[in-house]
C-alpha cells in the first residue's frame, strides 16, 4: 500500500513540473481560439470600437483616386483585433481593396479576403472587415489595406497606409 501511495505521488509530482514547462513556453498563434474568426459570426464585434485610425487618399496607377480610412478595431469581450476599411465612395469598377490585420509578436495576418472576414472591396461596394487575431497581452496588432487595379493584379498592389499599433 505504501508503494502504491508513493508511485501516485511520484506521478503527481512528475505531472506537475511538467505543467509547469508547457505552462511557460511560447504560445503558437494557432493556439488562439479567435484566430482567423469572424468579428460577427462570433458577436465580437459586439463590443467593438476603434483603437486606432488611419485616413488615405491614393491616386492609383489607372488614374482614380481612392479615399477612405483603415481601421484597427479591438473587442473587448473578445480581446481580439481586427481590420475594418472604409471608402469615402463605392468603388469604382475593375478594382479591389483588401484590409489586413498584423499581429506584432508572431506576423500573424488575416485579411478581408481570408475565412472569417467578408471578403476584399469589389466595385460598387465600401467596406470590408479581416478576419480576426487575439489581442491581448503581450501581443499587440496593426491594420493596413491595398488597393489593386486593374483587379486581379495582385502582385502589384498599392499600399494605402496602415495604422499604429495597439
Amino acid at each position: 500500500m505504501k508503494v502504491k501511495k508513493w508511485r501516485v505521488g511520484l506521478l503527481s509530482a512528475v505531472v506537475g513540473v511538467a505543467g509547469l514547462f508547457v505552462g511557460v513556453s511560447d504560445t503558437n498563434a494557432a493556439n488562439y481560439k479567435n484566430d482567423g474568426k469572424s468579428p460577427v459570426a462570433t458577436h465580437c464585434d459586439d463590443s467593438g470600437v476603434a483603437k486606432k485610425t488611419k485616413s488615405f487618399s491614393s491616386k492609383l496607377k489607372n488614374g482614380t483616386k481612392v479615399t477612405g480610412k483603415i481601421y484597427l478595431m479591438y473587442s473587448t469581450k473578445c480581446k481580439t483585433a481586427w481590420s475594418y476599411v472604409k471608402l469615402d465612395k463605392s468603388l469604382p469598377s475593375n478594382m479591389e481593396i483588401n484590409g489586413s490585420v498584423h499581429r506584432n509578436n508572431d506576423k500573424k495576418v488575416y485579411s478581408c479576403s481570408s475565412k472569417g472576414g467578408n471578403g476584399m472591396i469589389q466595385p460598387g461596394q465600401k467596406t470590408c472587415y479581416s478576419a480576426m487575431v487575439y489581442d491581448y497581452k503581450p501581443n499587440t496588432s496593426y491594420a493596413s489595406a491595398k488597393a489593386y487595379s486593374p483587379k486581379g493584379f495582385y502582385q502589384t498592389g498599392k499600399s494605402l497606409g496602415k495604422t499604429g499599433s495597439y
